[in-house]
């Protein structure tokens, strides 16, 4: 490779490695409100704030790898063209074409790494996500659980419990409990209350020895119940998202897929594996694309012209995409091609606009009015 082709290199990884931080970052940081709003609200420890988000990175990831790469290029040939390097390189018969190589050694190892993420990693990241699930729910209704203070519980549910006994125990005293139903008010106090383990691995609080006031004091229905045991479940059950033929295809592994290749969930399985491939298979094609889009004047104006038309573009790429997900799993459309028609629709625009500014004529053609004017 001549030095031209090292200091692309260079430049693009650098440029990459930089905007994927950015873009990572900011993705991050949608996570991380969601998740101290559930902090907040009592919902959460912040204990495993950072666990839930580093088993969301992967996924984030398969996202985030084409994005920044395409802004890399997008930014490192806009530079070659405001600084008039692009001159340079084409009075030495270097052309666009001559100028592909170096992209394409980065555009290699980022897309193993595409690949491996898409098609691996972030799947295995779901399935270690809902394997700890019950885990973290029971860590988080754990944790919740302060003595001498008010908590509030999933499904309007408030309750308080006293002391704690004995050190690092999981029994309480002077336990207080309001459950909103509707209209209908459930109260429960017990003057004992231990944290068990339920069959569905959620933690369940057993109240001993208490007193339930069900209704309002004062109108029809109000009762008075003494009870031995009371069993409250802290935490949501732990259910995985329904999702057709009841498997969870985001998160299912290769070997998984393969199986249902063959049968009544054959669509299922198809659509995922195409829209794991989808985004490895884009990868490069939009990096084709932001080489045209980079192209500015070197004392011109509209440097961010470019990258608004790319950012647009990249918006009706997703959009297109969960359209034809949602109807292939239907079964309204065909699976073949199927997601495949997206990656053709790039691999068209980025050779119609990459030919073009290859042979210095604008992306769009003149309207022939404008021509003889």
């Amino acid at each position: 490779m001549t030095r031209i082709h090292m200091q692309l290199v260079r430049n693009i990884t650098t440029s990459f490695l930089l905007t994927c931080l950015v873009v990572l970052a900011i993705l991050a940081i949608g996570q991380v409100t969601q998740l101290l709003k559930q902090v907040a609200s009592g919902q959460l420890p912040l204990s495993i704030v950072l666990q839930l988000l580093g088993l969301a990175v992967p996924t984030l990831l398969v996202m985030v790898l084409p994005l920044a790469f395409f802004f890399a290029v997008y930014l490192v040939f806009s530079n070659l063209y405001r600084s008039n390097e692009m001159v340079a390189i084409r009075s030495t018969g270097t052309g666009l074409s001559g100028l592909l190589p170096p992209v394409a050694v980065v555009a290699a190892g980022v897309f193993c790494l595409e690949l491996m993420l898409s098609l691996s990693w972030a799947p295995g990241a779901q399935r270690q996500l809902q394997s700890d699930s019950a885990r973290l729910a029971n860590a988080a209704a754990e944790a919740m659980l302060q003595p001498g203070s008010f908590t509030n519980l999933p499904g309007d549910r408030v309750i308080y419990v006293g002391q704690a006994v004995g050190k690092n125990s999981h029994r309480f005293r002077e336990i207080f409990l309001s459950i909103v139903q509707g209209n209908q008010l459930d109260l429960a106090t017990a003057a004992y209350g231990e944290i068990k383990p339920g069959r569905d691995g959620v933690l369940t609080l057993v109240l001993v020895d208490g007193q339930r006031y069900l209704g309002r004091p004062g109108q029809n229905g109000f009762k008075v119940l003494s009870f031995a045991h009371y069993r409250v479940l802290l935490g949501s059950p732990v259910t995985s998202a329904a999702q057709p033929g009841g498997v969870s295809w985001g998160s299912a592994s290769l070997s998984q897929l393969g199986r249902h290749l063959r049968g009544p969930e054959m669509r299922f399985a198809v659509t995922e594996l195409e829209w794991r491939l989808l985004w490895p298979l884009a990868l490069p094609l939009l990096a084709l694309l932001a080489i045209p889009l980079a192209y500015s004047e070197p004392r011109g104006g509209g440097r961010a012209a470019g990258m608004l038309v790319g950012i647009l573009f990249l918006l009706a790429i997703n959009n297109i995409v969960i359209y034809l997900k949602e109807h292939m799993m239907s079964g309204e459309m065909p699976i073949f091609p199927g997601l495949f028609w997206v990656p053709l629709l790039i691999l068209v625009v980025a050779m119609y606009t990459f030919l073009r500014r290859s042979r210095d004529l604008p992306i769009l053609p003149a309207w022939p009015g404008a021509r003889a004017s």
